[in-house]
């Protein structure tokens, strides 16, 4: 049996979700405002919105 092609794996973070992201060396509080998977398909890009 021939395996099936799958498209990417589920998003990792959902819309309006809470998270932490770095900038150069410092930690920042940050709300995902978007994704999308990459044109290839195999991963996941996500659009921020840096709190402050």
């Amino acid at each position: 049996m021939a395996p099936s092609k799958s498209g990417p794996p589920a998003a990792p973070y959902a819309k309006d979700e809470k998270v932490l992201c770095f900038h150069h060396d410092l930690l920042y509080e940050a709300k995902v405002l978007d994704t999308r998977p990459t044109e290839d398909g195999s991963s996941w890009q996500c659009k921020i919105h840096y709190k402050g």
